[in-house]
């Protein structure tokens, strides 16, 4: 039993480590990696550059790095080329002057999964797409009309918020949940101005329930974030299909919340995006994925 046992262990990890060797072995210049870079620390086959940081904390070695290579600075992470600034001549450069090259965001697992292939305004790459959903923010969602129109919403929320806290803090003793006391309100003040009243205390819990599982996912990133090659690891240790469960949850939620704004519309945020897609006047027209997407930004 126990040479079995040793000998499926040994045909696992043969398995799993043969697509690494082979991605070692079969790695080559590419004609990229021949262009010319920024001075940058000595990389190692894999990992890059990350050596560099094991030994302290990652703002004292970028302040370090920095010192010797120049405000400029070129590292590997992993098998990602990143290139690190750290001037405010460069930061402008690359912020202002030349922020349409550097606008859009790097595609990572967790925006793949939550954010329905990168449909959100903080992921989907610079483009008319991209521009349609700024232009829906900025004068549909967030315009000054609606911030005015969801006062009542803060005030009451707000109101409930000092009520709580007294509350707590009733025969002098200290207001221990204080943070979680400012979450909930926030929280509450976001969903109301989101879903309005069509929504029940109790979708909003399970929304808000199914936001907080989804964000422990975004604490740091996965393999295939730093190791593309290797991404299938990610699939090997349940992290992906753990993502995806979470994001069935989610959909469930918001599919139910979709269907009663849809019976009963009002001047929330979702009422307004359902009215839009409706209307199908955008340059890029949105669906009911793209609604989900543009809403989840609003808790991220």
């Amino acid at each position: 039993m126990e040479m079995e046992l040793s000998a499926a262990t040994l045909l696992f990890v043969f398995l799993i480590s043969l697509p690494i060797l082979v991605t070692l072995l079969s790695h080559k210049t590419t004609p990229t990696s021949k262009k010319r870079r920024p001075p940058g620390p000595w990389n190692l086959p894999l990992i890059g550059s990350q050596l560099h940081f094991f030994k302290s904390h990652s703002p004292g070695v970028f302040r370090d790095l920095a010192n010797k290579y120049g405000p400029v600075m070129f590292l590997r992470m992993g098998q990602i080329d990143t290139v690190v600034i750290s001037s405010p001549a460069a930061a402008q450069e690359v912020l202002r002057e030349k922020d349409v090259i550097f606008a859009s965001r790097p595609s990572i697992v967790v925006s793949e999964v939550f954010t329905y292939g990168n449909l959100d305004v903080g992921f989907s790459p610079y483009g008319a797409y991209w521009r349609t959903l700024r232009k829906l923010c900025t004068v549909e969602l967030l315009s000054a009309k609606m911030v005015r129109q969801f006062a009542p919403i803060r005030d009451n929320e707000t109101l409930s918020l000092i009520r709580n806290i007294q509350a707590a803090g009733r025969g002098g003793e200290p207001v221990t949940n204080l943070a979680s006391l400012l979450l909930a309100c926030s929280n509450s003040i976001t969903a109301k101005a989101a879903f309005g009243q069509v929504c029940s205390k109790e979708l909003r819990d399970k929304f808000l329930r199914s936001i907080a599982v989804a964000m422990s996912f975004s604490g740091g990133f996965t393999v295939g974030d730093v190791f593309p090659s290797l991404r299938f690891i990610d699939v090997v240790t349940g992290l992906r299909r753990s993502m995806w469960r979470a994001r069935h949850q989610l959909d469930d939620v918001f599919d139910k919340i979709i269907a009663g704004c849809e019976a009963q519309r009002g001047d929330d945020l979702l009422s307004v995006l359902l009215r839009i897609r409706d209307k199908g006047e955008l340059e890029f027209p949105i669906g009911t994925t793209n609604v989900k997407a543009i809403l989840l930004v609003i808790y991220s």
